[in-house]
């Protein structure tokens, strides 16, 4: 297995009698057994697969003072606490049993003041994979489910759900050291609070948001239309490059894989010395890799829009085709109505 554990510990947040969360500590990390093993590789492939993930980086005190000098708006100072316990377990300065207790602590601070009510398992892990460093950080649900026993009887089991996953942070601990102009080394799931939980894991981690990954998508998104442009490629052969740029943007996408500009211009045909990696430049200010957005990459194959109760969806090969639209008076007319919806038409008439 390419994946390897160096240090894995459980501790558990629950609700304490006053509503407020409250953590009971395990003292030992646990062996790295195959149950272990088998936790940690569905965990990590599940997070490499889980779209909208946040990005960001630690925060720099003294960059921040010079943004003030600047003009910029008042920043709220991040606290280092989280970054410097990370370099002393790092560093070897600290062991890896206190250092998960020290930062569970810290968890349980910014739920309260975040008001954020999550209870779980908590598992704090540094592993290796493929030649990586990692930290998760990771609160997984309990859930009730009903088994049948080798007698056939019904029993009650308790299980961990690791398919939500809804607080989850991750640090690239490699990158974080080779590459410390990065701003793209922690990972969290923005989950299904939004923006909230995004400020709880930036006021945790001492961090910033970094990399944006749907702007990253819109970026590429216009660079295919512009690249198609210079070219002055006929419509039908302008529809052929997308459907290859979305091809291996939802192939990596479901691989686990982020968007390699690169790699997708060696896919790509070019138009003599101008290929598309080199037309991007600096100028759409797109990262090397970033995550696919699949929302977002529709965009490449359909024309999608809703409003006002309406929601439209069809093939930009249909443009022109099957549906025409009209600027003057603002008007799309379609030439032959889908089966089902012409029924459901039909029979409301």
């Amino acid at each position: 297995m390419s994946l390897d554990i160096d240090k894995i510990i459980l501790h558990s947040l629950r609700a304490g009698n006053d509503g407020q969360p409250h953590a009971d500590t395990r003292s030992q990390t646990l062996p790295a057994d195959e149950a272990v093993q088998g936790l940690m590789a569905e965990l990590h492939r599940i997070y490499n697969g889980k779209g909208g993930k946040g990005f960001g980086f630690f925060a720099d005190p003294e960059a921040d003072v010079a943004e003030l000098a600047e003009g910029e708006e008042a920043l709220k100072q991040p606290s280092p606490a989280f970054r410097i316990a990370l370099e002393q377990l790092l560093g070897e300065q600290t062991e890896f049993v206190p250092f998960s207790i020290t930062l569970t602590q810290m968890l349980v601070k910014q739920l309260v003041e975040h008001a954020l009510d999550e209870q779980g398992v908590l598992l704090i892990a540094k592993y290796n994979y493929v030649g990586v460093d990692y930290l998760m950080i990771a609160l997984l649900e309990g859930k009730e489910s009903v088994t049948v026993s080798e007698a056939l009887d019904l029993r009650h089991i308790h299980y961990l759900d690791i398919g939500k996953l809804n607080l989850v942070a991750r640090i690239d601990l490699t990158e974080w050291k080779t590459q410390p102009d990065s701003r793209r080394y922690i990972t969290f799931s923005k989950g299904r609070v939004g923006r909230k939980l995004r400020d709880f894991f930036m006021d945790l981690l001492g961090a910033r948001e970094g990399m944006d990954a749907k702007v990253q998508n819109k970026g590429l998104l216009q660079a295919v239309d512009d690249y198609c442009d210079s070219r002055q490629l006929e419509p039908a052969e302008r529809n052929d490059y997308k459907k290859q740029v979305f091809k291996y943007c939802t192939e990596q996408a479901s691989a686990g894989e982020e968007i390699e500009i690169k790699e997708l211009s060696a896919e790509l045909p070019g138009d003599g010395d101008l290929d598309f990696y080199s037309f991007i430049g600096q100028e759409y200010e797109l990262e090397d890799r970033f995550p696919a957005d699949r929302s977002t990459l529709r965009g490449l194959t359909k024309f999608v829009g809703s409003g006002g109760g309406l929601t439209l969806s069809f093939e930009q090969k249909l443009l022109n085709s099957r549906v025409f639209y009209d600027p003057q008076t603002d008007t799309l007319t379609i030439r032959g109505v889908p089966p089902n919806l012409k029924d459901q038409l039909l029979r409301q008439s």
